[in-house]
């Protein structure tokens, strides 16, 4: 057996959060003026770069808060880079459509996480509250990936929220803390702070998207790929067998 879907294939992407047509414009007045000397692919480490220094930078506000800064630079940097490397390679011409999406989402889930754990080693964040936030952000990635694997369509943002709005909020959130000292509100999960509520609401809005989207698309495929007759092909095939029943190989 092998999985006919091919990311060379043309794939619809939905990106239509509240900040994508600022974003877009931004992104086609930038694209040209990238030096020619910058590839995509170190536009793409430079994203990795961003988020490392956003992760170390929220970690290390357990000696100063003066490191905000560069937690913010960090996650500036990171949009940058995860924004651009796709964008100049389209605008090129130069597309790597198979090597590019194995780079880029691998990068952004190792970004994510890097990103993920050093709120969690701040002191603003409960480490166990932004894991469950960690695991909404893996479920959704999943979604997605799952989503484009049988019906060709790459959501990358739901209900006007996607990476960019993410990180919007975590960075207004690190620079209100540059100013406002967060203070702990007991509860019964312990002493929690007002990021600790965002990242628990954020978390909740992900995981209820993920409900809401599931029994929408699943409605949808059914529709498009129904129950046939024994023997019958299906509307919507994902497999192929090789003659013979031998497994066949991708190329």
């Amino acid at each position: 057996m092998v999985n006919t879907f091919d990311v060379r294939e043309t794939h619809n992407r939905i990106l239509d959060g509240f900040s994508a047509r600022p974003e877009r414009a931004v992104l086609n007045w930038l694209t040209p003026r990238v030096p020619k000397a910058i590839s995509p692919n170190q536009l793409t480490a430079l994203g990795v770069f961003g988020a490392v220094c956003a992760g170390t930078g929220a970690a290390l506000t357990n000696l100063s808060t003066s490191f905000l800064y560069l937690a913010i630079a960090g996650l500036f940097l990171n949009w940058l880079g995860d924004s651009l490397d796709g964008t100049v390679a389209r605008f090129r011409k130069i597309e790597r459509p198979r090597y590019g999406f194995f780079v880029d989402h691998l990068s952004d889930v190792a970004s994510q996480i890097l990103i993920v754990l050093g709120l969690g080693l701040s002191p603003y964040l409960q480490f166990q509250v932004i894991l469950v936030a960690l695991v909404a952000y893996l479920v959704m990635t999943i979604y997605s990936l799952v989503k484009l694997h049988v019906s060709r369509t790459m959501q990358l943002s739901y209900f006007g929220v996607g990476p960019t709005e993410i990180r919007i909020l975590v960075g207004a959130g690190m620079l209100l803390t540059l100013f406002v000292e967060p203070f702990p509100v007991s509860t019964f999960l312990g002493d929690l702070t007002v990021f600790d509520f965002a990242a628990i609401g954020v978390s909740v809005f992900a995981l209820g998207c993920a409900v809401v989207t599931f029994v929408k698309d699943a409605h949808e495929i059914s529709i498009l790929d129904p129950v046939r007759g024994k023997g019958s092909a299906s509307a919507v095939d994902m497999i192929t067998l090789e003659s013979g029943g031998a497994p066949a190989r991708e190329s």
